[in-house]
């Protein structure tokens, strides 16, 4: 493996997967963890979420970037088929993704269109019934706020087996357990 190559597992499971759950800490160290929806940019190894300017993630991310982010893929008849990624580093807030952002900034609108097609269901498309109106309504409501989670290492396991990747050192190292 090359310096700070990712392995195709790693890169398998932050591409397809569906959920990431996002952990932060307040002023009093007490922790916070949310599922959210994800991208990851396999050219830099940011991952993107969108989330509310003033939601509790938000305000600890202004306290403390320091963030870790997991993504698993669960085996329910074999746990030790259960694989995953955890993503520590800093999380770095983007700036506003309202509507009149995105459509005036390049780059937010390949974000968000990587999104959408990711999740259809957020799709900017019209809503094919209520249901779907609500929940596209409702996210765009609570993703006025781009985040990039600049990841500083990142573990990969496969039932008991771990291979970490820390890109703040030269060389990369790589552990396997």
């Amino acid at each position: 493996m090359g310096p700070k190559e990712l392995t195709p597992e790693i890169v398998e499971i932050l591409k397809e997967s569906r959920f990431a759950y996002l952990c932060t800490t307040d002023q009093d160290n007490q922790s916070h963890i949310t599922p959210m929806f994800f991208i990851f940019d396999e050219e830099t190894r940011d991952i993107l979420v969108f989330t509310h300017s003033k939601s509790k993630k938000m305000i600890n991310i202004r306290v403390n970037p320091k963030v870790c982010l997991t993504v698993d893929v669960r085996d329910p008849q074999n746990p030790f088929e259960n694989r995953g990624v955890m993503v520590q580093g800093e999380a770095i807030i983007e700036g506003s993704a309202d509507a009149f952002s995105i459509v005036k900034d390049d780059k937010l609108m390949r974000i968000y269109k990587e999104f959408s097609k990711k999740y259809p269901v957020l799709s900017a498309e019209p809503a094919s019934s209520e249901d779907q109106m609500e929940i596209q309504l409702k996210y765009r409501e609570l993703t006025e706020a781009l985040v990039k989670v600049r990841a500083k290492r990142m573990v990969y396991w496969r039932g008991p087996h771990f291979v970490t990747v820390d890109f703040d050192h030269e060389p990369m190292t790589t552990k396997s357990t």
